[in-house]
């Protein structure tokens, strides 16, 4: 049935409230509540706090045994001065230098020493002994080779080398020095047969050779030959020769001499 609309009930809406009394209202109600303490937990205050960095480990000192050495060292080196590599009458001016400033240094060394300026030449006793068995060594040497023909020379003392280059000297025939000497024994043979008419002499073998330093690559060699129009029996044995040839470096080789041995 209808509702006649004069008699329905009638709402009225709620009485505004002003901003201004809204917020002044938050505030008493919030005073009202009961307060509690408040205690954070573990979990709460790791993950509010924010995270520190990590600390990075400390170097390790280093021991007093190593810093020690390294301390002297530098103690060392300011305390005490730079001394002169020179020995002290090298310090001496050479106009004043005296015998007597070598001779309380070097008189009794061991090692060999000797001293030259336009003063004096100064040596000590070691040097002076040395000189003496050179001497006596070359005088031993000349008197043993005297007559001695080049292509025999016998070995020299050590000591009668000594800043002597002109004596002849032995040499061992090796496998290196063999394709040498023989080249240039046949050298000398080709020139002997050219000189003397009607020889057909063929190399054989070596026997021994000898070489002097001056002038440089100078050989005494000692080789057989056959000859190669009569066949090599017992009965005709090779004949020796020898032969002096200068093997000049950067040029021809020179062939001094080439004889049959007497």
């Amino acid at each position: 049935m209808s509702m006649d609309p004069l008699l329905l009930p009638v709402t009225q809406p709620p009485p505004e409230i002003s901003d201004d009394k809204r917020l002044k209202s938050v505030p008493d109600k919030l005073s009202e509540l009961p307060l509690e303490p408040y205690i954070a937990s573990g979990s709460d205050t790791d993950t509010a706090s924010e995270p520190e960095p990590e600390s990075e480990p400390e170097p390790e000192p280093q021991s007093d045994m190593k810093l020690e050495p390294e301390q002297e060292s530098e103690s060392e080196s300011e305390s005490e001065p730079e001394l002169d590599p020179r020995a002290d009458w090298e310090l001496i001016p050479i106009e004043k230098l005296t015998v007597n400033d070598l001779a309380s240094r070097y008189d009794d060394d061991p090692s060999l020493f000797s001293f030259g300026c336009p003063q004096f030449v100064y040596k000590n006793k070691a040097f002076l002994k040395s000189e003496e068995d050179i001497i006596k060594a070359r005088a031993e040497y000349r008197k043993l080779s005297r007559g001695m023909s080049p292509f025999d020379a016998i070995p020299i003392p050590p000591l009668a080398l000594a800043c002597c280059s002109s004596y002849i000297h032995p040499m061992t025939i090796t496998e290196r020095r063999r394709p040498l000497l023989t080249y240039l024994s046949k050298l000398a043979l080709k020139k002997f047969n050219a000189k003397n008419k009607g020889s057909n002499y063929v190399f054989d073998e070596l026997v021994k050779a000898c070489y002097r330093r001056i002038p440089l690559a100078t050989y005494y060699i000692t080789f057989k030959a056959k000859d190669a129009a009569h066949p090599h029996t017992s009965d005709n044995p090779a004949t020796t020769f020898q032969a002096h040839v200068w093997n000049k470096l950067g040029g021809k080789s020179v062939v001094k001499s080439c004889s049959i041995k007497t």
